[in-house]
């Protein structure tokens, strides 16, 4: 029904005819509020009656209309305080706003603009689903698409943290939703792309598979139950994530499904054995899919190999090693995975290795066959020599408690220990390979 004072429809969208003389409006309108622009969904105006109502301030932070009253609306005409008559018109479904150049904003919509939130660029507007997002790769993840202008779906089983990072990522300027979701439960993913796509209007360009968990300790000391779950989150989550994304990847031509993998997906990680098993299928399944999905060349798979990252994994993760445990370094920051996500969902690749320590990894695997040897020696020697500490599940079965975040606090500006200990384990490697070449020789 048109609204008869206003002459708007519900649900429509309205822009304003600008003239040179006046003052600019770039948005629109829509339901009884404006907003600048269309993914941009944080009103700045609305209408009281017939007034319009505009928090518009000039390149000064001064209000542009005195009273935040621009003019009044009738009869799709708007009128402004200084009597300037513009009219609006309706935007059909097929069209796009472009924004207007910079030197024609008023200041909000230009500190809207440097807030984060791109006007143009290629992820601008798409549908994005991240797992894992309440801390971490995850989180880092999050923001980065935010400031792309993307739509999110953030999920993760901590609903408080979710929350927290759904209002950083609005703050920004963009669209999101939060929805708790457990990756190890199949109803749970089921409902989350049956959710996203409903936000997307039908449509999921992006999923990000990247929820995890750990549990380190002797193999047989680990619980089953332990095991079992780091299998389910780990590689069952992903599996899971694909299961429900590609068919609509198929439906609508196009998508790209982002795994977070690890060194570990390269080097068997002693101690830590169904991570390794998760990490190491991972490899397989995203293989498989390349190889199904050959007929849908607009359809990626996305593969990110970071090395140890600065996130809250090992502090939150399974522990029942009987000691406390810390990262071997170097440790890098997770925001940097974050833009290799950003750049395969800009231009997909099957491959991205983040931190130098990851490519030589990867380099290793191929040129020390005994390399899970030395890397057991090292692992036991790490956490024998660390502090005595309770065992614990950690956060394998719930979240953990405490502030989420997305650095874990391993790093320490200008500490070129972990360089030295990275340095040291290359020598050792290759070290071990020579030795490993001339007994074979």
């Amino acid at each position: 029904m048109i609204d008869q004072a206003t002459g708007m429809k519900p649900g429509e969208r309205y822009r304003v005819e600008n003239v040179e003389r006046a003052h600019q409006f770039p948005g629109f309108f829509q339901d009884g509020k404006y907003y600048l622009g269309p993914e941009l969904l944080t009103a700045v105006g609305w209408i009281e009656g017939t007034r319009f109502i505009y928090d518009s301030v000039d390149a000064e932070g001064e209000p542009v209309f005195p009273n935040r009253e621009a003019g009044t609306i009738e009869g799709l005409r708007l009128t402004l305080v200084d009597s300037t008559a513009l009219e609006l018109s309706r935007i059909e479904a097929s069209e796009t706003i472009a924004p207007l150049d910079d030197h024609k904003k008023s200041g909000t919509e230009q500190e809207a603009l440097r807030g984060g939130v791109q006007s143009r660029g290629p992820l601008r507007g798409k549908v994005v689903v991240i797992t894992g997002a309440s801390s971490g790769i995850g989180r880092a993840a999050a923001h980065a698409f935010a400031c792309k202008g993307a739509r999110l779906v953030l999920a993760a089983r901590d609903e408080e943290a979710l929350f927290e990072v759904l209002d950083e990522c609005t703050d920004c300027g963009t669209d999101a939703i939060a929805i708790t979701t457990d990756v190890t439960r199949n109803d749970q993913v089921q409902a989350l792309a049956a959710q996203a796509a409903e936000f997307g209007h039908g449509r999921i360009d992006i999923w990000i598979n990247n929820a995890g968990v750990g549990a380190v300790g002797n193999f047989e000391e680990t619980p089953l139950e332990a095991h079992e779950q780091v299998i389910q989150t780990d590689l069952m989550g992903y599996l899971r994530g694909a299961f429900v994304a590609l068919p609509l990847f198929k439906a609508q031509g196009s998508g790209i499904l982002i795994n977070t993998l690890s060194l570990g997906s390269w080097v068997a990680q002693p101690y830590a054995a169904a991570y390794s098993a998760s990490k190491f299928g991972l490899r397989g399944l995203t293989e498989a899919l390349r190889g199904e999905l050959t007929e849908f060349p607009d359809i990626h798979v996305c593969d990110i190999y970071p090395a140890v990252m600065d996130t809250p994994g090992f502090r939150d993760g399974g522990n029942y090693t009987g000691h406390a445990l810390t990262p071997p370094g170097p440790v890098y920051d997770p925001e940097l995975v974050a833009k290799a996500m950003v750049a395969c969902a800009i231009s997909p690749r099957a491959h991205t290795t983040v931190g130098a320590t990851a490519r030589l990894a990867h380099l290793a695997s191929y040129l020390v066959p005994g390399l899970p040897l030395l890397s057991g020696w090292l692992t036991r020697r790490g956490i024998n020599r660390s502090p005595k500490a309770e065992t614990s599940s950690g956060n394998l079965f719930e979240p953990p408690s405490g502030r989420r975040s997305i650095d874990g606090g391993w790093r320490k500006s200008k500490d070129k220990t972990p360089l030295l200990i990275g340095a040291a384990a290359l020598g050792m490697i290759v070290g071990f390979a020579i030795t490993h070449s001339r007994r074979r020789s």
